[in-house]
C-alpha cells in the first residue's frame, strides 16, 4: 500500500507543525495549509488525485473550516474525501465531515481516527470506536 496523503488545515503554526511532524513519523505524506484559502487552492490544483484525508480546523481567518466543507460538498470529486474536523468550539460534527475531534484530543485518538479514514490497520490495542 502506498503512502497516504493528508491535507492538514490548521491556522495555529505550532499545532500544525507538531501534528505534521507526528503524522509524518507515522508514515503519512502531510500537506500543510495555514487557512481555508490555501486548502481550497491545493484541492483545486489536485482535484483529480486529491488527498486521502483532510484534517480541518473550524476556526480560521479568511475562509473558515465550515466554508471549506461547503465548497468540498458542492464538488463531487472533493465530497468523497473524508474530513476529520478538529475544533475547540464545535459540539457536533459539521455537515460534510466524517467525524469531530474536540481539542484537546489525545494523539492516540488522532492516530486511530486517521487510520480509520485512510483504511490503515490499527496498531495492537487501538481497535475500537472513536469517543
Amino acid at each position: 500500500m502506498g503512502m497516504k496523503t493528508v491535507l492538514l488545515v490548521e491556522d495555529d503554526f505550532e499545532i500544525r507543525d507538531i501534528l505534521q511532524d507526528l503524522l509524518e513519523a507515522e508514515g503519512y505524506d502531510v500537506i500543510p495549509a495555514g487557512n481555508g484559502r490555501q486548502a481550497l487552492q491545493f484541492l483545486a490544483e489536485n482535484r483529480s488525485i486529491g488527498p486521502d484525508l483532510v484534517i480541518l480546523d473550524i476556526m480560521m481567518p479568511m475562509i473558515d473550516g465550515r466554508q471549506v466543507l461547503e465548497v468540498m460538498q458542492r464538488d463531487q470529486a472533493l465530497a468523497e474525501i473524508p474530513v476529520i474536523v478538529i475544533s475547540a468550539i464545535a459540539h457536533e460534527t459539521p455537515v460534510g465531515a466524517r467525524t469531530l475531534l474536540r481539542k484537546p484530543f489525545s494523539l492516540e485518538k488522532l492516530f486511530r481516527t486517521v487510520r480509520i479514514y485512510t483504511d490503515e490497520p490499527p496498531t495492537p490495542g487501538e481497535a475500537g470506536t472513536i469517543h
